[in-house]
């Protein structure tokens, strides 16, 4: 019997200590822009997606499942979390051809608003960014920081404003 209380308890002491890692968790009221791979990770892990799921999964529920790869793809297996994401639907690079689109494409209907109305407020407050305005062209979130954005042809072209790196 005192040979399953000793690991039990030296388990109860492990378990009371916590880990020797140091976690990654930034420091509360470090914005993006300032934190390291590891602290991005972690605040995406642990506020980002939480926050990001409930809104999308109230939106439409085939969000229940969201993770990582839903926004990251490839990324998320790598472990690169690259951003644009080329496997997210393009967009296309002008306000023009953007409404253009929206205005043949139900399901561009029915995103855009929620989108630009819910998900880009959410991230640039839970990102500390601002989010684009096109109107003054300053802001850096914006639908390019998930989306590729592409000309007519469908070619990939970069993004004509600058936004801080989304990357983790």
């Amino acid at each position: 019997m005192s040979r399953l209380i000793t690991p039990a308890l030296f388990l109860a002491a492990v378990a009371a200590c916590g880990s020797s890692s140091k976690s990654s968790m930034p420091p509360k009221g470090m914005v993006w822009k300032d934190m390291n791979a590891d602290q991005r990770k972690e605040y995406m892990e642990h506020v980002v997606m939480p926050k990001a799921k409930e809104v999308f999964a109230a939106f439409d529920s085939k969000y229940q499942k969201m993770d990582c790869k839903t926004c990251h793809g490839k990324g998320a297996d790598d472990g690169s979390f690259e951003m644009p994401n080329p496997d997210i639907r393009p967009l296309p690079n002008t306000p023009e051809a953007f409404m253009a689109l929206m205005a043949k494409d139900p399901e561009v209907q029915r995103f855009t608003p929620f989108m630009s109305g819910e998900v880009e407020p959410m991230m640039g407050d839970l990102l500390h960014m601002t989010v684009f305005n096109p109107e003054t062209k300053t802001g850096e979130l914006s639908c390019a920081s998930c989306h590729t954005l592409v000309d007519e042809t469908g070619k990939v072209v970069p993004v004509e404003h600058k936004h801080d790196e989304h990357a983790h």
